[in-house]
């Protein structure tokens, strides 16, 4: 295929790829059309898309088109055991002549015997991080031109914008579903914290509330975190810089690197119980700070802007909750009282 030819069937793949994109929400179904769409109509061999790990540094497959179940079942690719795949994490685009005795290639022996020979690893970028790799195989050897770069740059940037709408559609629809579903406030939010972490993929979340003197923050949920962490003290206000400025100015605070110096309370029970990254966010109701909320990362991680936006939102939400549940046990009280009056004039009556 002439390279002219090849850049208008690319024009035509990105086009296929974007309509398949603003179709639907359905992840799976939105990567595998942009990995068919890519391998068809740009004549290559196979292509693979893997989403990064962070907690567990792997790669697992999320999508492929043009490999054999055993290929695809091989397993999750590890970064320590993948100089390419590190490299493309690390931000770079990635070409490799021949898959089959790179040593940087994790599994050569199965490309071998999948008839894989020269091979294109591109990062899946999301504000300046990689959330991970697209990979686009040959069966023959082959040359990436720059055009070729370039385009499949852009499928794999179309891949990943494809990934972080469909997980925020998606679990923005759970966190709705479960607050539908239960008027119990602490089922409501550990539901949420459950959602959270597994959309960010992190170890833990939390949700404490202020009490009446605004001075402590008392648990009210949690998630993936032990005993004996979760008993460690009270988190005073006064003593949490951290909180003190979530609540104060109403905005979110990423902690990258947990450290004595950092504003957070409890550090040293922070870094035993595995804890690396915080990201806390402030829960309001009517506008007014009334919790923070928390989630933790086994990782020196940067959180992102998405995921900074993504967890504003769920505790706007979880505001939205807290507010209801409170709303829902003063009608209940209400309703209780007025029952006891009407009660009381029953009997009244009944003397008369």
């Amino acid at each position: 295929m002439g390279l002219q030819s090849r850049l208008q069937k690319g024009a035509l793949a990105l086009y296929t790829i974007i309509s398949a994109i603003n179709d639907g929400h359905e992840e799976q179904a939105v990567l595998d059309a942009l990995l068919e769409r890519t391998v068809v109509e740009l004549g290559y061999r196979a292509a693979t898309l893997r989403i990064l790990d962070e907690e567990r540094q792997t790669l697992a497959l999320k999508a492929a088109y043009g490999l054999s179940e055993g290929y695809r079942a091989k397993g999750d690719v590890e970064l320590a055991s993948s100089a390419i795949d590190r490299a493309v994490i690390g931000g770079d685009l990635v070409t490799v002549d021949d898959v089959r005795a790179d040593p940087g290639f994790q599994y050569g022996e199965a490309a071998e015997r999948e008839g894989l020979v020269s091979a294109i690893a591109l990062p899946l970028t999301l504000r300046d991080r990689a959330i991970g790799v697209l990979r686009v195989y040959t069966a023959a050897p082959h040359s990436f031109g720059e055009e070729e770069r370039a385009l499949l740059s852009a499928v794999a940037s179309l891949g990943a914008q494809a990934i972080q709408r469909a997980r925020l559609y998606t679990a923005f629809q759970q966190i709705a579903r479960g607050m539908n579903s239960s008027l119990d406030l602490r089922e409501v939010l550990t539901s949420l914290l459950l959602q959270s972490v597994d959309e960010l993929n992190v170890r833990a979340g939390s949700i404490r509330l202020l009490g009446p003197s605004a001075r402590t923050l008392h648990l009210a949920a949690a998630y993936g975190l032990s005993e004996g962490y979760l008993a460690k003290g009270a988190v005073k206000v006064a003593q949490s810089p951290v909180d003190q400025h979530v609540l104060a100015e109403r905005q979110p605070v990423a902690i990258t690197e947990l450290t004595a110096a950092g504003g957070f309370q409890y550090p040293e029970e922070a870094q035993r119980e595995g804890i690396r990254s915080v990201l806390v966010v402030p829960l309001c109701a009517r506008g007014v700070p009334i919790g923070v909320l928390r989630v933790y990362s086994g990782q020196n991680r940067r959180f992102g802007a998405e995921e900074i936006a993504f967890m504003s939102t769920v505790a706007d939400l979880g505001g939205l909750a807290i507010e209801n549940a409170k709303l829902h046990e003063a009608l209940k009280s209400r309703l209780a009282a007025l029952q006891a009056d009407a009660n009381a004039w029953q009997r009244f009556l009944s003397f008369s």
